[in-house]
């Protein structure tokens, strides 16, 4: 599908009110194909591979801008005239809630593992610098390599004890990629490009799904919502939707229904 002459990934499935899914960095579409399958009888899924990841190639960097990455979902939100229910993990979530305080017609979002950004300009710096090395790693060592470092960071550590299959399928998806497409989406969507929306939480419409396990991003939520907004799953961290899969389904079931 094109949305603003950008050509996109899209898969579309199901019938009622229309649910955008948003993957992380290093994920795709095919992020969401457990959720989708048990949600499709309901509603209407839209699963896309965001700039520069799955089949979704990049662009050049000020396309590829985060603010640039919402109008174009805004005009796919514009395709249906309907309210809509977006659910973003971590960068997805980035972006679902940049969506959300710009667009009227999302009515409910779902943020999992995420951030309503970096507070202040230093802190939004040094997450640059931190990010160029990154891409640095990327672009030098190649994405093997790259694979490497990030699945070994301890925000992936309950990953390792996964099913042999189902790590198989996580590192799959990441090798799917392109070192220049995660690079060039480091550098222009990377959290330290992401402007603070820490003062318009209260006027939108959010639910925050964390793992128990996951300190940092559980200490986010709790500083940005009340509790009864913050879901929970135990034996969980950064990525709750695989490390415990029909936990999540059932919560996010649970959400769209209040």
């Amino acid at each position: 599908m094109k949305l603003r002459d950008h050509d996109y990934h899209l898969e579309v499935e199901g019938q009622g009110p229309p649910l955008l899914l948003l993957h992380g960095f290093t994920g795709s579409s095919g992020t969401w194909t457990t959720l989708s399958a048990r949600l499709k009888e309901t509603y209407t899924v839209y699963r896309i591979d965001l700039l520069a990841h799955g089949k979704t190639p990049p662009a050049a960097y000020q396309r590829m801008r985060l603010t640039e990455q919402v109008k174009d979902l805004q005009a796919l939100l514009a395709s249906r005239n309907e309210r809509w229910t977006v659910l973003g993990y971590s960068m997805g979530g980035r972006i679902a809630l940049m969506l959300a305080a710009c667009s009227p017609q999302v009515q409910k979002t779902i943020a999992v593992s995420t951030t309503p950004g970096l507070r202040t300009a230093d802190e939004r710096r040094a997450r640059r610098v931190q990010d160029r090395l990154l891409q640095q790693m990327l672009l030098e060592d190649g994405l093997e390599a790259f694979v490497r470092h990030w699945e070994a960071l301890p925000l992936f550590t309950s990953q390792r004890q996964l099913p042999l299959e189902t790590q198989q399928q996580i590192r799959s998806e990441r090798l799917s990629q392109s070192a220049e497409g995660l690079a060039a989406s480091l550098a222009a969507q990377g959290t330290g490009n992401m402007p603070s929306l820490w003062s318009c939480l209260q006027d939108l419409s959010i639910e925050w799904i964390v793992g128990e396990d996951d300190e940092k991003f559980k200490k986010i939520a709790q500083q940005a919502a009340d509790p009864e907004k913050i879901h929970q799953i135990s034996h969980a961290t950064h990525a709750p939707h695989i490390d415990q899969p029909e936990k999540f389904v059932t919560m996010v079931e649970k959400l769209l229904l209040t």
